[in-house]
């Protein structure tokens, strides 16, 4: 079973906070920026900007920024768009926004997975699926 925790991202700064979901000590944001970064450094730029607009409480077009949450689901997911990327977020009511997944948008399908399965896992360890 994996160990998870949130670490703050300070770079976000409005009225919800975003947070890292670290798996095994790894950010799985940060993790994925630090691989990316050379590549996608305009689209990264983008998302952070996405990530600032909502953390103070701006809405984005459904092409940039879209609630996921199948029917049923007491935690709300979303997902913010550029190009190439794909950023999964769930939201934690009093935490705020938890990144769970980055990824690309033509792994799309097998992220929704494993996005999913990391939700799962991180809600029931931290007692949020009660």
């Amino acid at each position: 079973m994996p160990k998870f925790a949130l670490e703050k991202i300070e770079s976000i700064k409005g009225k919800q906070s975003f947070f890292d979901l670290k798996v095994n000590g790894v950010g799985q944001f940060e993790s994925f920026s630090e691989q990316i970064e050379a590549i996608y450094r305009t689209e990264l730029v983008t998302v952070n900007a996405r990530m600032d607009l909502i953390a103070n409480l701006n809405r984005l077009p459904k092409t940039k920024f879209r609630d996921i949450t199948p029917k049923k689901e007491s935690v709300k997911e979303y997902e913010i768009k550029t190009r190439n990327l794909r950023i999964y977020l769930i939201h934690i009511e009093k935490t705020g926004k938890v990144v769970v997944l980055a990824g690309y948008k033509n792994n799309q399908k097998s992220d929704f997975v494993s996005f999913r399965s990391l939700k799962k896992q991180f809600l029931k360890e931290a007692g949020y699926d009660k």
